[in-house]
């Protein structure tokens, strides 16, 4: 299942999911070298030195909740599984989406701090990508914060002055 892979697996991961990652023909390797990196808990201290790592920051590397490996192995299967739910953020970000779910969604017999899935509001308004730096001007919806409407400055200026 994991033939010609890598991975690293943080002290917080159990035994048996390493046990499974070499059992299915994978490899241990550092963090740096790794195809994979595992971890169960965002705050141990070697998941944290990846989360604050150049490589990190830079979107080199991407850690994984080992719990992917126990769905790989009840599923006896790696292809039906997807990754991407399993990624684990810093416990920075966790905190940041527990606000907005409780904010956003109603979630009634939820444990506390967790959301499911089920209770999800669709989200129906346009997305748009988020440039902290790049504001649309409220007035022509046009130009940008960092940019400057000609027409936008003129009309406050000719305001300012009359």
């Amino acid at each position: 299942m994991f033939n010609n892979k890598s991975a690293w697996f943080s002290t917080s991961v159990p035994q048996t999911c390493q046990d499974f990652w070499i059992l299915q023909s994978g490899t241990i390797a550092s963090w740096r070298t790794a195809d994979y990196l595992f971890s169960a808990d965002a705050t141990c201290p070697d998941t944290l030195r990846i989360f604050e790592s150049k490589d990190f920051l830079w979107n080199e590397v991407m850690v994984f909740h080992s719990l992917f490996l126990s769905i790989c192995e009840k599923r006896q299967s790696v292809k039906s599984v997807c990754i991407g739910h399993y990624v684990l953020p810093p416990a920075s970000c966790e905190t940041i989406l527990y606000i907005f779910c409780v904010n956003f969604t109603p979630f009634p017999l939820v444990t506390p701090g967790y959301v499911s899935m089920d209770s999800l509001q669709k989200y129906s308004r346009d997305l748009c990508d988020f440039h902290p730096v790049c504001f649309r001007c409220t007035s022509c919806k046009t130009c940008t914060y960092m940019q400057t409407c000609t027409e936008h400055v003129n009309q406050e200026q000719v305001t300012d002055e009359s």
